[in-house]
Order: C-alpha cells, then structure tokens, then sequence
C-alpha cells in the first residue's frame, strides 16, 4: 500500500459515517461539542482488542462521539487529518492533523470528530505489548519506558497521559503512515515490521517532547532505574539474584526489593520467576533441549522446584 493508497482509504466514508453525516446534518444540534461525560464506562480487552493480538489499529467513526470511558489497555491516538475535540480526567482538549497522544490505563476520556476532514486513527495495546524485551528496545527512552512501566504495574494509581506536539514533524508523519500502510495491507513480515516501525516511533516522540517541552515528573528517577533493572533482569536472567542485583546498580538490597516492590506491585523473586519462564517457554517452542537440561539453563538446578514455579505462574505442568 502506498501513502497515496492509504490517503484514498482513510478518506472513503464507511455505511456508518454516511449514517452520522446524515444525522448531523438533520439535527444541527449535535454538531457542536455535546456533552460526551454524561456517561463513565469501563473498556475490557476482549471487548476491543481482537483475541490473539497485543496490538490493533482502527479509525474512529466520523461525525460521532464516544461517551467518557476507562480502559484496563494502553491508547496511541494520532489525528491523521482535520482535528478532535477530547475530555481527559475532566479537562477538554483539542488535538490537530499530525499530533499524538498516549493514554495511560485508567484514564477518564472521550473524544468527539465533528467533520469530514476528521480522521483519527486509534492503536489500542494490551499490557502484554510492552514486555521486558520490547522495553529494552526503548534504551534511552526514560519517559516511555517509564511511562510504559508504570502504566502496566501500577494502572491503578498512575492514570496519566502525554501530548505530543508533533504536526510540524515530517519524519514522525512518515513513520506513523508506513505503520498504517503495513497494518492496513499486511505482507511478508508485516507484524515484525509494524513493531520495529513502533520503536522509531516512540523514538521520535521522545526527541520531539524534549525539543518542546521539559521533562518534569515525581519520582522521575525512580521510574528511569526501575526500567533498567528490569532490562538488566531480561538479559541475566540465569544467574541474577538480589544480591547481585543490588550491587550492580549500586544499591542496598532492602532498598532494591522495597523500590521493585513499590514501582510495580510485585517481588523481586516474582519478575526474575517470568524472566525465566518466559525463556523456557521460547525454549519448548522452538528447540528439542531435553527438559532437564533447559531448566538449568534458565537458571535452575532443582527440576521438582522449576514444576512448583511452572505450575504456579503458567497453570500447568
């Protein structure tokens, strides 16, 4: 699909936008902007993400508005054209062609598009999206990986959201169309594609925010350490224990295990458990390694203990 491919699509009115143009225009009094927080629900996944994927992009009905909602799965919204007028944690915003937000979990919001020209494109994604590894290609990127780990460990207290002021940014339009293009007409690769173009991505929002806005946040510091002991758990997996931990990033122990603790709801002994049996469920699916052997290699010696943890996390054994 090319750009121009895509433009022709976007545009194209669907039998439901025809619909609410007709609406619109035999009822002039929903034209301005209603009012859309009369209502508050709650978005599961299942009831918006299809089944099997961690990632879906949509576009949002022309001429119509989404009452005020919640969300357990983190948003990406980009006008693609015209604007959007959007109610989040009580406060009204209007977003324009070309510009970003990101909605964290939990976050009170709805959204209104009154007129043709406005296209805005939805990426919904599941907390399972932002794994460790996907977040160790964010290196460097302290206010998404922050912003990320935060949303899927702490949804409950950290409802926030972040505005990009991107409509000047070619290179971000570029990127943002090329992901549409490859999710709308998928190919060869396309879900690899999409992913990698998901990193540039975040990459440029990060470069744009720093350009134009400071990067003030509580406990900042906090959230850019977590993320690294997080990526530094991924990669040493087999033999990192709190001790070792602690020492490589220079703290107490204690210290470690509250800040893991308190930053994402769960142990330590809990995140090195799921580095580690993610790695052998990667391991059972694509090679034939005896079992005994595959265990010690994630970093267990007891196989009677790997089943206990197996079953207790995954289910099954």
């Amino acid at each position: 699909m090319t750009f121009s491919e895509l433009d022709l699509q976007l545009k194209t009115l669907n039998e439901n936008e025809i619909e609410n143009k007709r609406i619109k225009k035999n009822c002039p009094s929903l034209k301005g902007f209603e009012n859309p927080t009369l209502f508050d629900f709650f978005l599961l996944d299942e009831h918006t993400i299809p089944a099997g994927v961690n990632i879906f992009f949509s576009t949002h009905p022309r001429f119509s508005s989404t009452a005020s909602h919640r969300h357990a799965f983190i948003e990406l919204i980009y006008v693609y054209s015209g604007s959007c007028q959007q109610i989040i944690n009580d406060q009204k915003i209007t977003m324009h062609a070309g510009e970003i937000c990101i909605l964290d979990t939990n976050v009170k919001h709805s959204i209104v598009t009154n007129a043709e020209e406005d296209i805005v494109i939805n990426c919904l994604m599941r907390k399972s999206y932002f794994d460790v590894s996907f977040l160790s290609r964010l290196s460097g990127n302290d206010l998404l990986s922050s912003f990320f780990v935060h949303a899927i460990f702490q949804s409950k207290d950290y409802n926030n959201y972040i505005l990009f002021p991107s409509s000047t940014h070619d290179n971000l339009q570029h990127v943002m169309k090329s992901i549409l293009c490859e999710y709308f007409d998928p190919g060869l690769c396309s879900a690899e594609m999409v992913n990698s173009y998901m990193i540039v991505l975040f990459s440029e929002l990060l470069r744009i925010y720093k350009k134009t806005l400071p990067i003030v946040s509580s406990a900042s510091s906090n959230r850019e350490q977590i993320t690294d002991i997080l990526v530094y758990l991924q990669t040493h997996y087999q033999t990192a224990d709190l001790s070792s931990t602690a020492a490589h990033f220079n703290f107490n122990a204690s210290y470690l295990s509250r800040l893991i603790k308190q930053t994402t709801g769960k142990s330590f002994i809990e995140i090195l458990h799921a580095a580690r049996l993610k790695r052998v469920c990667l391991l059972l699916e694509t090679t034939e390694i005896p079992i005994e052997n595959l265990i010690r290699e994630v970093g267990y010696a007891n196989i009677h203990y790997f089943y206990q943890i197996f079953k207790k996390y995954e289910g099954s054994t």
